[in-house]
């Protein structure tokens, strides 16, 4: 038994990813229309006929394509989205059709709801400026008593206090590093977005997220940390993935680490990571 786990894209034109295990395939976050879902899907052992459940972060639309919503409703696929998303969608048409259903089940602020028996998600508030926003502590039961553990943390403005000990003994992190600083300030973009993209309910940048990933290591207590680092939403015109690598990398040596570093990108599929 093993948990695979592969970002199908991220970034602000969409995102999504894939948790696989034993028991039940899930995406987080439908931000592509069906049949680009179906697309990235080709080759990583799911499919949408084999889709057990959609979980949601929080309803920007990079997150979210609501078309992608009838797909989910003609195929039965569970949706869980907060309690309050309900009140953000419910007059969206096509979320009428997925909550008449009865394909909609909610979650709260911190108590971990079951997918299926043995795969659990535990939301973790996170400070972004669509309230609620959610990143997601996830373990899959193996055998012999060992369970899995991924990490999946995106959009956040900064590292709020308890963050890294929620998710530092992680198998898998997956972590928004969304832009280089000097690039966002130089970027010519309107003064407005740059000021959001830098606040505190904006985006992390990439010495915010290694410092996220810094801490992590130091509470692994010399362990070694998650096995893979995926870095997601990345900015296409503020940020270079060899940058964003090079951050994470540097620190991977100085705490001697063993996790492996991996950059997604928005156009493609990332690699299936696999934890046994």
């Amino acid at each position: 038994m093993s948990l695979r786990f592969c970002v199908l894209g991220s970034g602000s034109q969409g995102n999504a990813a894939l948790l696989m295990t034993p028991r039940a395939h899930v995406l987080i976050d439908v931000g592509f229309n069906p049949d680009e879902i179906a697309a990235r899907l080709d080759g990583t052992g799911a499919s949408w006929d084999t889709l057990r459940a959609v979980v949601l972060t929080h309803t920007h639309a990079d997150h979210l394509r609501k078309r992608t919503l009838t797909e989910i409703a003609r195929r039965g696929i569970t949706f869980f989205c907060h309690e309050a998303h309900l009140e953000q969608l419910k007059c969206g048409r096509y979320f009428k059709r997925l909550a008449q259903d009865g394909g909609v089940k909610t979650y709260d602020y911190e108590t971990p709801f079951e997918i299926v028996e043995g795969v659990t998600f535990r939301p973790l508030p996170l400070p972004h400026d669509c309230p609620p926003t959610f990143g997601f502590r996830v373990e899959s039961a193996g055998e012999g008593g060992r369970i899995f553990k991924l990490g999946y943390v995106a959009d956040l403005g900064y590292e709020f206090s308890g963050l890294a000990q929620q998710i530092h003994d992680v198998d898998v992190l997956a972590l928004e590093f969304n832009h280089d600083e000097d690039m966002e300030r130089n970027s010519g973009r309107p003064a407005r977005l740059i000021e959001r993209v830098l606040g505190n309910e904006g985006h992390l940048s990439n010495r915010q997220a290694a410092d996220v990933f810094a801490n992590i290591l130091r509470m692994a207590n010399g362990t070694g940390g998650p096995k893979v680092l995926v870095q997601m939403h990345l900015s296409e015109e503020c940020n270079q993935p060899d940058l964003a690598y090079r951050v994470a990398q540097d620190v991977v040596e100085r705490h001697g680490a063993s996790t492996k570093v991996f950059t997604t990108k928005q156009d493609r599929r990332g690699s299936v990571h696999v934890v046994e």
